[in-house]
């Protein structure tokens, strides 16, 4: 049975202050558990007032969003990566945060914005990662040329790199203040469009037409038969939406309406790390599979001969 894993991306001091309580309200009513990654920075800022919020309740698995959000490798989108020193400050100081604040472990690790392949073929990084003591990391939240809509692309170890017991627990989906479509956001869309389902004519108005989206994701993940989806959401961009975070309601009561089971990050990567042989891998869910290898072909008016427009 595919699983659910809500998530979310901590960034924004001022508005993640304000979100965090009616996220919690509404994953407490709901009884359905929750990742929050929470960057460094933000814990530095406003910890004291998100420790009573989320630190609290065992539904939460408090995790980190790195400590400052800089790129840690290089992205196409975004432009190129830190030095392998800023790499470790900013995996060292995200994680001696999460563990300041809400005195728990912290073992694992979501980059910002994430990376097309996660962190494959970067051994020099993946070591960093190792050394500082994180278990799993969520990178892989880009589609081809670090695009967004990511696939769903499920859990693999870093094996091929040296890394066999570090583990790649992607996120999946659009990241929800791409799909609400703010024109800064615009850079991170490819065209034309990777996938042939789950991409809207526009951006989405208002949490049902949101709603209409992921339940293209999920629907999608559970006809195939994975593992597990967790779509990529930010507290701020929720509660700009709706200060009531209906959104997040809308799809707690859709997975409940569809029988899929919920769980956190870190209670996945435990159930792979007792049984290393039950990780999907990379060819669970292939993006060559998604793909229409078909011609692209333009409207006829819009073609040219010999350097004039065709009427």
């Amino acid at each position: 049975m595919t699983r659910v894993i809500f998530a979310y991306d901590l960034e924004n001091a001022e508005l993640c202050v304000q979100a965090a309580p009616v996220l919690a309200r509404l994953h407490e009513e709901h009884q359905v558990p929750a990742t929050f990654f929470c960057l460094g920075r933000v814990l530095e800022q406003k910890g004291a007032q998100l420790k009573p919020i989320l630190g609290r309740s065992p539904l939460f698995d408090l995790q980190s969003h790195t400590y400052a959000h800089r790129m840690l490798r290089d992205n196409a989108m975004h432009g190129p990566g830190v030095s392998l020193d800023v790499l470790r400050e900013e995996i060292t100081l995200g994680k001696e945060w999460v563990e300041r604040v809400f005195e728990r472990p912290c073992i694992g690790t979501r980059s910002g914005c994430g990376f097309f392949q996660g962190m494959r073929g970067a051994p020099d990084r993946l070591a960093i990662f190792a050394e500082c003591g994180v278990r799993y990391i969520s990178t892989y939240l880009r589609g081809p040329a670090d695009s967004i809509p990511s696939g769903l692309q499920q859990a693999h170890w870093y094996t091929e790199d040296g890394f066999p017991n570090l583990l790649e627990l992607p996120g999946h989906g659009w990241h929800d203040n791409v799909l609400k479509g703010p024109r800064s956001s615009m850079l991170c869309l490819s065209w034309p469009p990777v996938l042939s389902w789950g991409i809207p004519n526009r951006p989405v108005r208002d949490p049902e037409e949101e709603l209409a989206v992921q339940r293209v994701w999920y629907e999608r993940a559970f006809s195939l038969g994975l593992d597990y989806i967790s779509l990529v959401y930010h507290p701020h961009s929720v509660y700009r939406q709706s200060p009531d975070c209906q959104i997040i309601d809308l799809l707690i009561r859709l997975v409940k309406s569809m029988g899929l089971p919920t769980t956190t990050y870190t209670d996945l990567y435990r159930e792979y790390a007792a049984a290393p042989e039950k990780v999907p891998g990379l060819d669970a869910w292939r993006w060559d599979d998604e793909l229409d290898n078909g011609p692209l072909r333009l409207p006829q008016s819009l073609e040219r001969r010999g350097g004039e427009r065709v009427s």
